[in-house]
């Protein structure tokens, strides 16, 4: 008796396939899908298509949705092409043909290369894989040699070009000055150069109406950027302008580079590797004016490391602190506040990171000390555990509707279901055995089998992913449940806290919001939400 397999059908195409016809994935799918229709016992589960992916990594949607359909059993056979379509890095198509998908009892076929791991032990498929992997390494080197050469000749080769320039239209190699940008970098330059700070600077631009330079191309180009959510200079942005050695001229190509053609992470190059050409680009700053705004920014730097910052250790509450309006972190700053009689008290104060960086141009400053999160942190913790202490079972049915909701309600439904799910399973299981020793034994048509194969397959496939799904809802809020027990168990271990460490926060708090100040009936109001682990805002 045959064996039934549901057929994970895979499809890959990357770019460079795209020339080729008979590489399309229209054809791999008709080619595929005529193939699992003449072999018996064989079931289309479902085509995983990545289209535009190369073979160098394994990362690719549809290839890990079809490993999570294996691992978990809908799928039980791996139908591609040919071996370059699954992928041609030689170690990790190596450790999924000959490791992973052995270990998962699912069977692996390539059609063209006629291996089928049913046969067992096949000595030509490592073979393969090692040639495929050569293929994208060669590939790799030409590509490699293409763009140095490029990039000696002074061609621009990667990204987009830089602020104040524009790509030539007959040579996008080649760059052009952008008249209105270069104006811009002409005017930080001099705003640099009579000593302006970088926050001065870029409160200016924003508060002039200049857009930003993401915003400015997509605009120019005329594509849309309402899904940028900063539309404001940053002082970062300002910084890298004023240090960009584009603008006199001088290209610096080729700084960053792949680790190898199998991992695409890009590292810097050392100096020395990098190709660096003078006069390769028009001039937008003259050498007079370079020099004295890295004049500027040379003593500007001197003087803030020379300084006597009179600062701390760092923040009990660093990485915690957010912006309740913007959403970004609020980095601390400890400073001190000399007095008349020549006392120096130090203190330290939060401030949104939107804020700071344009100048108080975006968003609002959201300040608040370090003493007063101390109070609220210590007071709210004393609060929660007073609530506990007085009617521990009413904190804990709050937070289990909050976090599990309904799940809590329906448990026993859900117990009873999944153990009539698996019953129904395992009929369809012996429907699925007995229909295979009818048709062997000739006493259904092969056309019947196959039609009632299919239904009764679909049926039973629809069940176990209701199974599935029933299963995570029962765990998920199983470890909700145990959140809330942790919770509880901390909130009462710090209730005698007497002050705010660091333990105590990473223990216990998620995030801390906090809002702009406002003034109501003559008195200053400010929200500040702390979000704790495992229950949220509380």
């Amino acid at each position: 008796m045959s064996k039934l397999y549901n057929v994970g059908a895979y499809i890959r195409l990357s770019i460079e396939d795209s020339v080729y016809d008979s590489a399309s994935v229209e054809n791999q799918r008709e080619m595929l899908s005529k193939f699992i229709g003449m072999m018996p016992g064989w079931i289309e589960f479902k085509f995983y298509i990545d289209n535009g992916f190369s073979g160098a990594t394994f990362q690719r949607p549809s290839f890990q949705e079809m490993m999570t359909d294996v691992r978990s059993g809908l799928v039980n056979l791996v139908l591609v092409k040919d071996l370059s379509r699954f992928g041609r890095n030689y170690l990790e198509a190596g450790r999924y043909l000959e490791e992973e998908l052995p270990a998962l009892g699912c069977r692996f076929v390539a059609l063209s290369d006629n291996i089928d791991t049913e046969d067992g032990e096949n000595d030509i498929m490592p073979f393969l894989n090692m040639m495929n992997d050569y293929h994208l390494k060669n590939l790799s080197d030409r590509i490699r040699s293409v763009m140095e050469a490029k990039a000696r000749d002074g061609q621009k080769i990667a990204g987009n070009a830089p602020y104040g320039f524009w790509r030539d239209p007959d040579d996008h190699t080649r760059l052009v000055v952008d008249d209105y940008a270069a104006g811009v970098v002409r005017w930080i330059f001099d705003m640099r150069r009579q000593g302006k700070g970088l926050p001065t600077i870029t409160k200016t631009l924003n508060s002039e109406g200049i857009l930003p330079p993401k915003i400015y191309y997509l605009d120019k180009i005329g594509k849309d950027s309402s899904h940028i959510k900063s539309r404001s200079w940053i002082i970062t942005t300002v910084q890298m302008i004023l240090r960009r050695e584009a603008y006199i001229g001088v290209a610096e190509q080729l700084s960053r580079t792949v680790i190898s053609h199998r991992i695409k992470k890009e590292v810097n190059r050392p100096k020395d590797e990098r190709i660096r050409l003078e006069n390769a680009f028009p001039v937008i700053i003259d050498m007079d004016t370079w020099n004295a705004v890295s004049e500027v920014n040379r003593l500007a730097a001197e003087i803030y490391a020379n300084a006597e910052w009179p600062r701390a250790e760092r923040s009990l509450y660093s990485g915690l602190l957010v912006c309740a309006d913007c959403g970004v972190t609020m980095p601390f700053r400890n400073s001190a506040r000399k007095f008349v009689d020549g006392r120096r008290v130090g203190h330290a104060n939060a401030q949104c990171r939107t804020f700071q960086s344009t100048g108080g141009t975006s968003c609002s400053m959201h300040t608040v000390a370090e003493g007063t999160l101390d109070r609220l942190v210590i007071g709210h913790i004393r609060r929660m555990a007073g609530q506990i202490v007085l009617d521990e079972d009413a904190v804990r049915e709050i937070l289990r509707r909050r976090l599990v909701g309904a799940t809590v309600g329906s448990k026993a439904n859900t117990k009873k279901e999944i153990k009539v799910l698996g019953a129904d399973i395992h009929k369809l299981e012996v429907a699925i055995s007995k229909l295979y020793e009818d048709w062997a034994g000739d006493i259904i048509s092969e056309e019947t089998f196959t039609d009632l194969i299919r239904k009764t397959e679909e049926e039973r496939l629809e069940k176990e992913r209701r199974l599935a799904s029933l299963e995570q809802s029962k765990n998920e809020a199983a470890a909700k449940e145990a959140d809330i027990d942790r919770w509880m168990r901390l909130i009462r271990e710090y209730a005698g806290v007497e002050y705010v460490n660091r333990e105590l926060l990473e223990g216990l708090v998620e995030r801390i919001e906090i809002g702009e100040e406002y003034t109501e009936d003559g008195r200053k109001h400010q929200d500040i939400r702390i979000h704790y682990k495992f229950v949220g805002l509380w």
